[in-house]
């Protein structure tokens, strides 16, 4: 007895925003398949340059177009031994319908299709493509309110990747990775990650109500979701609030250069950690040290006892930063002549991962 074909006509319609999300829903019920999102931002549509990229071993053929969504065929030639070969599959674009510049990659092809060729094409195309990073308390927000609106009565941590910033007697901050399979529920594991000064990388979880898995589901850290049920739960749970984030990033990051102002006055950010951070001037030197970790930039220390003043300069578009920390709970982030958002977003980052997490404020804001 044949099985009826869903994937072909699903491929073949002409998706509205609307309709993709619902889609995804009832292939997922019908077939044992995942549906994964990348969401991103970039100043252009995607439409107007995936399809233009030449180089590389990825290329996007656009298939069709409808209302704010677009499908694209990408296909990845390498070689194995001596052999050419090629891997292909389909993803759409999603344009998200408030958020100008922010759009989500969406497929449902297999594993080795979105490991393989899409997600590399998508990370390959930084700065231009930029996607973010989702703090600790940002992922355990996200999750209590997906269990809370949806009354699942369960989730159960399967497999987690934690990174641990731990010191070292006599040594600076390191962060280790550690890969877990804790079967813990969300309480207990967030409070564990936290007593132990981490964060997570990425989270694979089952939904359970009752005795029923209803889903099995994995975040990232940059936004990134995985699931084989509830599409359009975890879509609106996880992928939108993630859109939203991007967006409140590229306007808080935005025009921070001296030189977009027309006296070259300087545009601050801070990062407030919420507590006494550098209550002790030992901390000085943790917070030093984490930083001087910064690959992607020139570090250099202006001033380090009893006040902080740093100088970075970002390797890859020269955007250039001074850093002060003059309080004991908030972290001066200073562009200067050029701080591109993608160049502030690997900075905010680095501190978040090596040092400690804050709130990304305006310094006009913060300083009330």
């Amino acid at each position: 007895m044949n099985r009826f074909d869903f994937i072909t006509p699903f491929y073949n319609s002409r998706h509205n925003r609307e309709s993709l999300i619902q889609g995804i829903d009832s292939i997922l019920a019908a077939k044992s398949l995942s549906a994964r999102a990348i969401p991103f931002s970039c100043d252009k549509p995607p439409i107007e340059w995936f399809p233009k990229i030449i180089g590389g071993s990825r290329h996007a053929l656009l298939i069709n177009e409808n209302e704010g969504v677009q499908l694209f065929e990408l296909t990845h030639s390498f070689k194995d031994g001596d052999e050419e070969k090629k891997e292909s599959g389909r993803f759409f674009i999603y344009e998200h319908p408030k958020y100008e510049k922010v759009y989500v990659a969406l497929t449902i092809e297999s594993s080795d299709f979105f490991r393989r060729v899409l997600l590399p094409f998508i990370q390959g195309l930084y700065p231009t493509v930029i996607m973010t990073f989702i703090t600790h308390k940002k992922l355990r927000n996200l999750l209590d309110e997906f269990q809370a609106t949806n009354q699942f009565t369960d989730l159960i941590i399967t497999r987690a990747s934690q990174r641990l910033r731990f010191e070292e007697e006599g040594k600076h901050k390191k962060v280790m990775p550690i890969v877990s399979w804790p079967d813990m529920d969300l309480t207990e594991a967030f409070n564990w990650v936290y007593q132990n000064n981490g964060w997570f990388q990425s989270l694979q979880f089952e939904v359970r109500k009752n005795s029923t898995r209803i889903a099995e589901i994995s975040f990232t850290r940059q936004g990134i979701v995985r699931t084989n049920h509830i599409f359009s739960k975890v879509f609106e749970a996880f992928v939108l609030p993630v859109c939203k984030t991007i967006h409140e990033n590229i306007e808080i990051f935005g025009h921070r250069s001296r030189r977009e102002n027309s006296d070259l006055h300087a545009k601050p950010l801070v990062i407030d950690f919420g507590e006494e951070q550098f209550s002790e001037i030992s901390e000085n030197a943790k917070f030093i040290q984490a930083m001087r970790q910064l690959k992607t930039a020139s570090v250099s220390v202006l001033h380090g006892n009893p006040y902080i003043h740093m100088s970075v300069i970002d390797y890859y578009d020269g955007s250039t930063f001074d850093l002060w920390v003059l309080n004991s709970n908030h972290l001066v982030i200073v562009p200067q002549m050029k701080g591109s958002i993608s160049a502030i977003k690997r900075l905010i980052n680095h501190v978040f991962d090596t040092y400690a997490e804050g709130e990304i404020k305006d310094y006009a804001e913060a300083t009330k």
